[in-house]
């Protein structure tokens, strides 16, 4: 059991993987192979390795590879449960989806296409030094992030609010006044490892969806903030190395350095 008392993880991973056409048409990108593992097999043993004894996949109808080789978690020393997810209502499908299954309680939500290497001989990983940030708290809501220069974050990232240049791994917090990252030289950036609590529920039936017709959890976050709450941010170390795999690139640079 973690320190805050956290055992359920819910790991989303229903995306189509356009970007990794044709292969993702026969294999779920999560299922290909890194270092002599699944994607995916790299999350569940950080996940366990952290103190989580309790997994739910969220994934899509036409992913059954994912059951067929997790199955039910039991020589991973695990409980899995799978849910089926396939109405592309966006990235806070997933949540919605685990609503039942989270019991009311703090749960970790982790995205299956996002592979972090800890730094090497360190005492924690990343997600066990977000865990351990956390206490025992109802209204838990923290998020690992990455760091970069404003002017050269990768497309697609989310972003939070201003960072010092210099990062040590500290915890920081942000308020409604503090969501501002125009005028920044460095940001934080979600770094798909959440610790959420029930109040995401609430926040998600609450917001709209954009334009494009789907939800997103930052949008929740924000609303969540907006009534004076706070969000914790555990950046990465300088020497940890995070792959977000939604393109071949991505993919290419984890194969060779995870290798072994």
């Amino acid at each position: 059991m973690t320190r805050a008392g956290i055992v359920r993880a819910v790991v989303a991973a229903g995306g189509a993987g356009t970007k990794m056409d044709p292969i993702t048409r026969i294999t779920p990108k999560e299922m290909l192979p890194v270092g002599r593992k699944p994607i995916l097999e790299h999350l569940v043993l950080e996940l366990r390795d952290a103190g989580i004894d309790n997994v739910l996949f969220v994934i899509s109808s036409h992913k059954s590879q994912i059951p067929a080789y997790f199955g039910s978690g039991q020589r991973y020393g695990l409980e899995f449960s799978y849910r089926v997810q396939d109405d592309g209502a966006g990235p806070a499908a997933p949540v919605l989806a685990a609503e039942a299954w989270t019991q009311g309680k703090p749960f970790v939500l982790a995205f299956g296409d996002n592979l972090i290497r800890p730094a090497p001989g360190g005492p924690e990983t990343p997600l066990q030094r977000l865990l351990n940030s956390q206490t025992a708290n109802e209204d838990a809501c923290s998020v690992l992030t990455a760091v970069f220069p404003a002017d050269q974050v990768p497309p697609h990232e989310t972003l939070l609010g201003a960072a010092p240049a210099r990062v040590d791994g500290s915890p920081v917090t942000f308020g409604k006044d503090q969501l501002d990252h125009t005028a920044a030289r460095w940001v934080h950036a979600c770094a798909a490892r959440w610790v959420l609590s029930p109040f995401v529920f609430e926040a998600l039936h609450q917001c709209r969806p954009r334009a494009n017709g789907e939800l997103y959890l930052i949008d929740a976050v924000r609303h969540w903030i907006s009534t004076g709450h706070q969000l914790k941010a555990v950046p990465l170390l300088s020497a940890d190395v995070r792959f977000n795999l939604d393109h071949w690139g991505a993919y290419e640079d984890a194969v060779t350095i995870l290798r072994g």
